[in-house]
């Protein structure tokens, strides 16, 4: 079979693969409140800065054919200029679309589970409502990866909701089939217990604390420069935001190169986050080339395992990219991110040289578990693991959003992912006192309480996550979601202004 066909279209899965039956249900009620959080720094991703984020929280009601009823929940933050990169966007305009996907995909899910359908499990009813999700909002003009992260948020609750009716961790729900996923030897039979944390190195991050001047010094007790970070929580993996401007990229990994042999020696990795600030290919090599002229540069190439999404979703996927991603990848594997954003991407991402998609819970765990199945599969025909995945983060802040995507890591084998919630933003201060003790009693060994607060506990770089593998998708801890505002009362001007304030 030619390499195209091998990797076009859906995977298909086999019934045998099936240990139980799948657990059916109907949605019975969808329901949205909302917090915030503001950072402790900023955080600067590719065009975007990011001081302040509204969390979004979903609680969904189902019930069984027999009348058995559970409720699942899901929560993300709503970040300006990920999602869509529209620079003529404002963060209110870019929140206002993100709760229009949301909204036309409770209506979606509220149809596809509802009453009038047949009562089905988690994955088909995402089936019923995902293309439907991607139909309605594209409709609305707004693109499919902000389509694909309303989707989402419904599709996890159904997932924790499944879970909790099964009395079952995600794992152990996919792996019985309870979920309705077909799921196959490509998910591991046991979750992963520890992830390594790979820090993100933000375009606006300090690398050495001399650079901080004494007006931006923080006093709150966590590190604030890359060298800090390295060893208050013994980190030996990175990822390294890059800008397309070359002379300031250069000095900039000057410095990091510095800091990271100095203290690493050669025991670290990293990866180039070109956050689609690359229009040509040319750019990013000359950058490479750069690298490679230098020891210190040739030291971090070697240590570099791969470089995310650095051309605009514009054109990372057109056909004339594949020779730049074939020249781009004799250096190192590219993998597509933002430009992940249907069923069929990372299919058409691979015929034009790309080797690894990431997996962030906000594009879509369903999504995530068939590019799974497409990896294994292409690597068993190619008898060499040349495909894979990595875990992604987007400032995931506890409890859900941090704990459920980290559950869908373990359950995936990914042993490393980026994770930045614990650098730019304080702990769990963003959290009820009430639930930050529920998340320290109920996970231990996931965080720690340091000088009276509660923060995610980092040990020789890596987050131990064995206690997300009781009943549920993620979580044993009380999620307080009354003390939210609902949707229809909450108001974006109140985190503006609480913004401005602060700066």
């Amino acid at each position: 079979m030619a390499a195209g066909q091998r990797k076009s279209g859906i995977i298909g899965f086999s019934k045998n693969n099936m240990r139980t039956d799948p657990l059916q249900f109907r949605i019975c009620g969808i329901e949205f409140r909302l917090s915030e959080a503001w950072t402790r720094m900023p955080f600067r991703y590719g065009n975007a800065s990011l001081t302040a984020v509204p969390i979004l929280h979903v609680r969904m009601a189902v019930e069984t054919a027999s009348g058995r009823r559970a409720e699942g929940f899901s929560a993300d933050g709503l970040p300006p200029r990920w999602f869509d990169k529209d620079p003529s966007k404002d963060f209110e305009r870019n929140v206002a679309d993100l709760l229009a996907a949301i909204q036309a995909a409770r209506e979606v899910y509220s149809q596809a589970g509802s009453a009038g359908e047949r009562p089905a499990a988690a994955y088909p009813v995402w089936q019923r409502a995902y293309p439907e999700v991607l139909r309605r909002v594209s409709a609305l003009g707004l693109n499919r990866l902000t389509a694909s992260f309303g989707s989402s948020l419904l599709e996890r609750a159904a997932i924790d909701a499944a879970c909790r009716l099964a009395g079952a961790s995600f794992h152990q729900a996919l792996k019985s089939g309870a979920l309705g996923f077909p799921a196959g030897p490509e998910i591991p039979e046991r979750p992963l217990e520890k992830i390594y944390c790979r820090h993100t190195v933000g375009l606006a991050d300090p690398i050495i604390a001399a650079e901080i001047s004494p007006s931006e010094r923080l006093d709150d007790g966590l590190p604030q420069a890359l060298e800090e970070d390295v060893r208050f929580y013994g980190l030996k993996y990175f990822k390294v935001k890059i800008s397309n401007q070359l002379d300031s990229d250069l000095e900039r990994l000057r410095k990091i190169a510095a800091v990271l042999i100095g203290q690493r020696g050669e025991d670290f990795h990293l990866t180039l986050d070109g956050n689609e600030q690359y229009k040509t290919a040319g750019d990013l090599l000359a950058l490479l080339e750069a690298l490679g002229k230098t020891a210190w540069g040739r030291r971090l190439l070697d240590r570099t395992l791969f470089i995310e999404q650095p051309l605009a979703r514009e054109i990372a996927l057109l056909p004339e990219a594949r020779s730049a991603i074939e020249e781009l990848g004799k250096i190192r594997p590219v993998l597509i991110d933002e430009s992940d954003d249907d069923l069929q991407a990372f299919a058409k991402a691979a015929e034009l040289g790309y080797r690894g998609c990431s997996i962030k819970n906000c594009k879509g765990i369903f999504k995530a578990l068939h590019n799974r199945a497409r990896v294994f599969r292409w690597n068993q025909e190619l008898g060499e693991d040349r495909y894979f995945l990595s875990g992604e983060d987007l400032a995931n802040l506890p409890v859900m959003p941090l704990q459920q995507d980290l559950a869908t890591l373990a359950s995936l084998g990914i042993p490393h992912a980026e994770r930045n919630g614990h650098h730019y933003f304080f702990g769990l201060a963003h959290l009820g006192a009430a639930e930050r003790e529920s998340a320290l009693s109920c996970h231990p060994d996931l965080y720690e309480r340091r000088a009276g607060q509660v923060f995610l506990r980092i040990r020789a770089g890596r987050i131990q996550c064995g206690s997300l593998q009781g009943p549920g998708y993620g979580y044993a801890c009380k999620i307080a979601f009354a003390e939210r505002v609902p949707l229809e009362e909450w108001r974006l001007e109140r985190l503006m202004v609480q913004s401005k304030s602060q700066e």
